[in-house]
């Protein structure tokens, strides 16, 4: 079990279409737990718009997601956070809506899609905690499947240091230049290979870095 899972529910201003207004609506009634009433009160709200982009429809089709995901409807929940994440136009939403379609798809089993939003939540905003951690519970799990942790190695100083530079270059989104600094410091001093899996990790995000549009 995800030990971070909360969804992200997003919000919707004063102003605005009727959409909006009905996007207001359901998350007081999600608020109050009634979960069927408002995915009701956000399709309305999705029926009164005139077209399938911004702010709004993404709102609405993230909320519709979460009421969904609260009444157990996984598949139906990904299908809408699939919807809020194409249409999504800020870094911010999409942030929000792919942790959420990250968490739903690791709570289906769906690991590889699960990994691979989380990956992108943080190759967007690297200091998102809940994300990280999730990402790193599912890996751990996957290791475990394939047959248990490799041996505990313990870094030595040198590592450490490494280590603390290659964290600060991720920090600055420098993955790849990261991921090198490892690598060779491996060759140097084999305790570094504690940090084998952080740096098949960054080595991962800098892939999606190097394809995202």
């Amino acid at each position: 079990m995800l030990a971070r899972a909360a969804l992200i529910l997003l919000f919707f201003g004063l102003l605005g279409d009727s959409g909006a207004g009905q996007g207001r609506d359901g998350n007081a009634l999600f608020d109050r737990g009634r979960y069927v009433a408002a995915a009701e009160t956000y399709r309305a709200g999705l029926d009164a718009l005139d077209d399938t982009t911004g702010s709004v429809y993404t709102g609405l089709q993230n909320n519709l997601g979460l009421a969904l995901h609260r009444q157990e409807r996984l598949g139906a929940a990904r299908a809408a956070l699939r919807k809020a994440r194409r249409a999504a136009t800020t870094e911010a939403e999409r942030v929000r809506v792919l942790f959420n379609a990250a968490t739903v798809a690791a709570e289906m089993n769906d690991r590889t899609e699960a990994l691979d939003r989380y990956r992108t939540v943080l190759l967007l905003d690297p200091t998102h905690e809940a994300a990280r951690f999730n990402y790193e519970y599912l890996k751990r799990q996957a290791g475990g499947a394939s047959g248990g942790d490799p041996p505990t190695i313990e870094p030595s100083p040198f590592a450490q240091k490494l280590k603390e530079r290659a964290d600060a270059l991720v920090a600055r989104t420098q993955y790849t230049t990261a991921a090198a600094l490892l690598r060779d410091g491996m060759q140097k001093d084999s305790t570094v290979q504690a940090y084998r899996d952080f740096v098949t990790r960054i080595e991962e995000i800098a892939q999606i870095a190097r394809s995202d549009p």
